[in-house]
């Protein structure tokens, strides 16, 4: 027999798994090499809070979440990341419904991915990435954006992957906690 879900459950359940996602983004700014795959990391804990809660709680959690990471995150690279590509989860079913759903969203990373490393450079002229990309040649940094590219197309299956594995072997865990 299911549990009803009443709102304490939910706010429960966002509230924790919230609070994962901020320990995640707080490793991406204490572990170095770990600034590109933390908010990563976090945006994936957003799989139980949508499939649970739904998208309203979805949203509420990732805008929670974003706040708490540009204030709390000693990495603001890594936080800024969270805020482009936390929601993706969320947007990845409505994106695949479109036509040619692969080049919209490559098209979506592609602009979020250029926005928020634009927004880092060149509004609030982060040093250490500013020193960093001024190491590199231009043909170097359309390396980057195809590998990007890559990787972005990979946590897009991990995505599919992951949602399916927590429904077949998680979530009855997690609800009969």
């Amino acid at each position: 027999m299911r549990r009803r879900k009443t709102k304490a459950s939910v706010m429960a359940l966002c509230g924790v798994l919230g609070a994962l996602a901020l320990v995640c983004l707080f490793l991406g700014g204490v572990v170095p090499v770990a600034t590109l795959s933390c908010p990563i990391l976090a945006s994936l804990v957003l799989i139980p809070v949508y499939q649970e809660c739904g998208c309203k709680w979805g949203t509420v959690w990732y805008a929670t979440v974003s706040v708490l990471g540009l204030l709390l995150a000693p990495m603001k690279e890594c936080a800024i990341l969270f805020v482009a590509f936390g929601s993706y989860p969320m947007l990845r079913k409505p994106l695949g419904r479109l036509p040619l759903s692969k080049l919209w969203k490559h098209g979506y990373f592609n602009v979020v991915l250029l926005a928020a490393y634009g927004l880092m450079l060149f509004v609030l002229q982060l040093t250490e990435l500013t020193e960093e990309f001024a190491q590199f040649r231009k043909w170097m940094l359309l390396g980057l954006l195809l590998l990007a590219n890559v990787t972005f197309y990979l946590y897009d299956l991990l995505i599919g992957r992951l949602e399916v594995l927590y429904i077949v072997r998680f979530r009855n865990k997690l609800l009969n906690l």
